[in-house]
């Protein structure tokens, strides 16, 4: 069957238009014919065509084509390509996103926890050291016979921002305590004089019966009460048929039985009685104290005024001690213990970024069938390495979402069992993906580096 004959078809481009052209002729010549120093015949065509190549790549590029160009690849197509390249191997790209993802929520929950705590620390601080004050009389005022009065410590308790406030002072020497007369058996224990209003300053709590209280104080009654540790030791395990204590045989009707309060070791063990001591300046004890428990932020300002509240004579000479400015001591320790975590936090995200490279450079080994392909088929060494790359960032990405929804709730979790207020900087549900992206981009540059030098032989020898 004849063939029917196909219609001529017009030169598309100089080199084409080269094959149409007699021997020796070439576009652009004179009319009379071509120059003398024309290339003539087929290497004039070969010449031609190799120039036409060389304008061609050298407008395009190097290595990778323009958008347009027959083999080009667009950004967004290779890093679909890549999305694609992670959707063959999900379990692999998951595992590898763990690495990541766990150095990721070690640095959100760092940061979360570490200023969670540190105003949980401060609200500590502020609970306990920044609200007290105590007024001291000196041992010489003491034997001077100077003490507070009872009157005193009311007048403390009028200053604005004071809760509450009482006198106290501690006996020179531990005394002897016994639940008999005859001194069956006899433990050592601290004794103190405290007012009622000192023991709810220092915040005692009761595990049987109560503090004495005003009148007790007035009447100068021998009553006592005594820490839990101590009374379990004399064998009083409640106050039912009223005990007595015997403290150097002196007989005191124990009435209460505390818990020492938080932070106060003197107390643990010990024996209160009324504050007569304190008020008489009796030399057997200690010089008097006026302790204030104050408002949160009130203590600077009552540490001025209390002095002349309790000795108005002479309040040059009470020392005041009151909570020191702890605002640098408290940053000290959040920025150590920030430093420290998120040390630990950058050795995570480097094991992580190992274990991305790592995997990407399996992936190549086992890969360079395809890379060769492809660059035998005329993929750019530039395309190839920016798939491996953005292969590499889709991981760091996922395990950075990933990693910063496991610290945000490690961090709201911690916080919830410790009953404590969450602090967290929104700006970390940002820097969470992007840091697990930049971690991926650096470690995928050598794996991509690795596969860009693939040759395309591998795939004919393979």
């Amino acid at each position: 069957m004849a063939r029917e004959p196909r219609e001529p078809r017009e030169p598309e481009t100089d080199t084409e238009m080269l094959d149409y052209l007699p021997a020796g002729e070439v576009p652009g010549a004179p009319a009379g014919g071509a120059p003398e120093d024309a290339p003539r015949g087929r290497a004039a065509r070969r010449e031609a065509k190799r120039a036409a190549k060389a304008e061609r790549r050298a407008a395009e590029g190097d290595d990778l084509p323009k958008a347009k160009g027959r083999f080009g690849i667009r950004s967004m197509g290779i890093a679909y390509e890549a999305f694609q390249s992670l959707r063959g191997r999900s379990m692999r790209t998951w595992m590898t996103a763990i690495g990541i993802a766990l150095g990721i929520a070690a640095t959100v929950a760092t940061v979360g926890l570490s200023s969670t705590s540190a105003a949980a620390i401060a609200e500590r601080f502020d609970a306990t050291e920044a609200t007290q004050v105590t007024v001291s009389f000196s041992n010489n005022m003491r034997d001077a016979g100077y003490a507070p009065t009872l009157d005193s410590s009311e007048r403390v308790r009028g200053i604005k921002g004071v809760i509450d406030a009482g006198i106290y002072c501690a006996a020179g020497e531990e005394r002897g305590a016994s639940r008999t007369e005859g001194q069956d058996y006899v433990r050592d224990v601290p004794v103190f004089g405290m007012e009622p209003g000192a023991m709810d300053a220092f915040g005692f709590t009761f595990a049987h019966g109560a503090s004495f209280d005003a009148g007790h104080v007035a009447r100068d009654d021998r009553v006592a009460v005594m820490d839990e540790s101590a009374a379990r030791d004399l064998g009083f395990s409640s106050l039912e048929g009223g005990p007595m204590v015997y403290l150097d045989g002196e007989e005191y009707a124990l009435v209460g039985i505390y818990r020492a309060p938080e932070g106060e070791a003197k107390l643990t063990g010990a024996v209160i009685v009324p504050p007569t001591p304190c008020t008489e300046a009796d030399a057997s004890f200690d010089a008097a104290q006026v302790f204030i428990r104050t408002d949160l932020g009130a203590a600077d300002k009552v540490a001025d005024t209390a002095p002349t509240a309790v000795f108005p004579e002479g309040a040059e000479n009470l020392s005041v001690s009151k909570p020191s400015d702890l605002r640098s001591f408290r940053k000290g320790v959040e920025n150590e213990m920030q430093a420290l975590l998120l040390g630990l936090a950058a050795v995570s995200l480097v094991i992580g970024a190992v274990s991305v490279s790592n995997t990407a450079l399996v992936s190549v080994m086992e890969r360079r069938s395809e890379i060769g392909l492809r660059r035998a088929v005329g993929a750019a060494r530039r395309a190839v390495a920016m798939q491996f790359v953005w292969e590499s960032t889709l991981i760091g990405l996922i395990g950075g979402l990933v990693g910063t929804v496991l610290g945000v709730n490690v961090t709201a979790l911690v916080s919830l069992y410790r009953d404590w207020q969450i602090v967290f900087d929104p700006a970390l549900f940002a820097a969470g993906p992007v840091i697990g992206a930049v971690v991926g981009v650096v470690a995928g540059v050598y794996p991509a580096w690795r596969a860009s030098r693939v040759p395309p032989a591998v795939t004919l020898r393979a």
